[in-house]
Order: C-alpha cells, then structure tokens, then sequence
C-alpha cells in the first residue's frame, strides 16, 4: 500500500494584508471540507490565522478580520510611537473578543509553527506545541512590527519581535520540508520590497545589534518571491494589489481583502483538493 504523501499549508505575513489569508483559509475549510493539513507555518499576521485554523476557530478569524481590526485602538497613524498596538490585538482581540481555544490548540492534530525572530542574534525560532510557550506571547512576539509597534516580547529570557522580520519566504518553505512534507501550499502576503521600504529598514538596521542587521539585509536583497523545493508538489498563491495594504483598519477594505481570499481558493478547488487528496 502506498504511504499517503504528508501535506503543509505555508502563509508569509504581510500585515493587514493578511486577511486575504483568513478568507483563503477560511474557504479551505469551510467550503472545501479541507481541514487538516499535517502541518502549517504562519508568521506576522498569518501566525494568528494558522493557530485559529489549527483550533477549528473557523468563524472566530472570520469575525476577527472583517469586523474586530477596523479600530484606531488597533491601528492609529496618529499614535506614531505605536501606529500598531499589537498589545492590543493580543490583550483585547485575541483573549478577550474572540479568545483563541488553547485546549483545542493543544489538542490539534495540525503541526503547527509560527516563526519569531531573535533580536539579539538574528536567528529565527520556529515555535510549535512542544516549546510550552503561552500561545498569546508567540503571537504578540511573531506580529511585532518594527517601527510601527517598537516593542521587543520577552519570551524566556530573550527579545523577539516579528516573524516576518528576517526570515524569507525559503526559510519557511525549508522548515515544512524539515518536517519530510511533499505538498506545500504556499500563500505569500509577502510584496516586493521599494527603494524608499528599503531605505528605511536600513536606516533601522544600522541601530540594532549585528546578527539582526545581517538578517535584514539579508531579508530586503532577497526577491520575496523566490523558493525551492525540489521533489515537492507546490501551488503557490501570491495575490497582489489588495484593497488592503500594510497598515490599513478600513472594514470595507478588509472585508474586500478576506472575500477575494475565499474568491482566490475556490478559483483553484479542483488543485487544491487533488493537493490534499480530499
């Protein structure tokens, strides 16, 4: 009998950009009956995405992006010190308004992973169940944005911010393979890089200590879109010219944004279920 073909779903953050991901998500389960992939890496704002997926929390990263981010209390130009409060997101959305299941999370069947990065060396940390961190903190740590939240999570002894901030697209893909997958799905929040986003990372990366700056060059001269992963089936879905960009709290934009999500999946449902055999 032929040993079934292990399957992970792989979603790159990109900000507010990221509820195309939970509309994606959301139409995988809820309307394609797919549920449970053997594993999946989210950063930045997909982290959230993935450990909602994982807990069957189908309905709640709906509600989370389409009606709880539309808020100044989130996301303020004006609170330039901290455009993006992701204490906010953690403290008030996700264990108050729509409270992550962290039984069900712990329960999952799903392996799941959500990267954060080292702001001491630079070195990108793929948490899963079995580091027993508190779920809250690794998504207060993976969507801490640089410059628009300025906030180091202290997990453990060390400083860590978001997963997105270092780490490429190749780096998440390599992790799935780790784990001896054969299918990807790759969903890539990720746009590419301009010469006024790259002045300013460097300008950030010029303060902070070596190994982080090495990552960040690193991070903003590779193409976002470019990955290998040979003797693997892999569909990639990188949707660009979202209603929704980086910063953006706009409900009608968001909503816009989590629809052609859904709009995207059910456009390739027939590769999608060969994909995870459904």
């Amino acid at each position: 009998m032929q040993e079934r073909e292990l399957t992970a779903i792989v979603c790159s953050g990109g900000g507010m950009r990221n509820a195309h991901g939970a509309g994606f998500l959301y139409a995988l389960a809820m309307q394609l009956g797919i549920t449970k992939p053997d594993v999946m890496i989210g950063s930045s704002g997909d982290g959230g995405n993935v450990l909602y997926f994982s807990a069957a929390q189908y309905e709640s990263m709906k509600r989370i992006w389409t009606e709880l981010l539309s808020t100044p209390k989130f996301i303020s130009p004006l609170r330039f010190w901290r455009m993006m409060d992701i204490n906010y997101l953690v403290d008030t959305v996700f264990k108050n308004q729509e409270p992550l299941n962290i039984s069900k999370l712990n329960s999952s069947a799903i392996h799941w992973f959500v990267p954060i990065e080292d702001f001491d060396t630079g070195q990108t940390r793929y948490v899963s169940v079995k580091d027993a961190l508190d779920p809250f903190e690794v998504l207060r740590a993976t969507t801490a944005l640089p410059i628009f939240f300025g906030q180091k999570v202290p997990i453990a002894g060390k400083r860590y911010l978001d997963g997105e901030f270092g780490p490429i697209l190749q780096d998440h893909v390599t992790q799935a393979l780790r784990q001896g997958v054969k299918k990807i799905l790759v969903i890539n929040h990720t746009s590419p890089w301009t010469a006024v986003s790259r002045a300013v990372i460097r300008g950030y990366a010029a303060h902070v200590p070596h190994g982080m700056r090495d990552a960040i060059i690193r991070d903003i001269s590779t193409n976002v879109f470019q990955m290998k992963a040979p003797g693997t089936h892999v569909i990639a879905v990188a949707p660009q010219n979202l209603p929704a960009g980086t910063l953006t709290r706009d409900q009608k934009k968001l909503q816009k944004t989590f629809d052609q999500g859904v709009a995207d999946a059910l456009s390739i449902e027939k590769e999608l279920r060969e994909l995870f055999a459904v």
